[in-house]
C-alpha cells in the first residue's frame, strides 16, 4: 500500500504487517499525527480510514508512524521526502572543505 502526502510518499508493505501484535504505526499515527488508519483484525493490517486525496491532504508527515514500525513493529514502512536544494547544499560543503 502507498499512497502520496503533500511532499512525498508513504509506502507501507503491509506483508510484514501479518505478524503484528502491536500496531504501533496506528497508535502512532492517532497520537501524534492525523489518525489515518485503523486495524483490520480480518487481514491483520493497518488500513487508511481516507481517501488518497484526503490522506495526501490530511497527513502531516510527522514520520511517527515509521519510526514506531521500525521500533515496535516489523520495520514495514518507508517514507520517502525529498529535500530540495540537498544536492546543491551538499556539493557546497565538500567544494568548501577541500
Amino acid at each position: 500500500m502507498e499512497f502520496e502526502t503533500r511532499t512525498g510518499k508513504v509506502i507501507i508493505d503491509d506483508t510484514k504487517c501479518s505478524n503484528c501484535k502491536t500496531f504501533a504505526c496506528v497508535k502512532a499515527c492517532s497520537l501524534y499525527g492525523a489518525h489515518l488508519f485503523r486495524i483490520n483484525l480480518k487481514e491483520n493490517k493497518p488500513e487508511p480510514l481516507y481517501s488518497a486525496e484526503d490522506l495526501k491532504r490530511l497527513c502531516t508527515e510527522c514520520l511517527a508512524c515509521e519510526q514506531e514500525c521500525f521500533l515496535r513493529g516489523f520495520n514495514a514502512i518507508r517514507i520517502e521526502l525529498p529535500l530540495h536544494g540537498l544536492e546543491e547544499y551538499r556539493k557546497k560543503i565538500v567544494s568548501v572543505l577541500r
